[in-house]
C-alpha cells in the first residue's frame, strides 16, 4: 500500500476526537489501577505497567506512519 495514504489515515486517526478520549480512558483506566492497586499487587501493577507502554507504543508507531508524509515531502525539497 502506498506509504503516503497510510500517512495520511495515521495522521487522521491521530487528530479523531473518539480516538483520542479512547486512548486517553484506556491509559488512565490503567494508571488508575496501578495507583489504586495494595502493596502485594505486583503482578496486577506491572500487567497495567505494560498495558500502557503497548498503548504508547501503538501511538508512537501511528505518529511514525504519519510522519512519513513529512519525510517526503523534505525529501522532494532536497532534491
Amino acid at each position: 500500500m502506498d506509504k503516503l495514504l497510510l500517512a495520511q489515515w495515521a495522521e487522521n486517526l491521530l487528530k479523531d476526537d473518539f480516538f483520542i478520549k479512547v486512548i486517553d480512558d484506556l491509559k488512565n483506566q490503567q494508571i488508575s489501577a496501578i495507583l489504586n492497586t495494595n502493596d502485594i499487587d505486583i503482578d496486577e501493577r506491572e500487567r497495567a505497567y505494560r498495558v500502557v507502554k503497548t498503548i504508547d507504543l501503538i501511538v508512537g508507531h501511528l505518529q511514525g506512519v504519519a510522519a512519513e508524509k513529512q519525510i517526503q515531502e523534505k525529501r522532494f525539497k532536497i532534491l
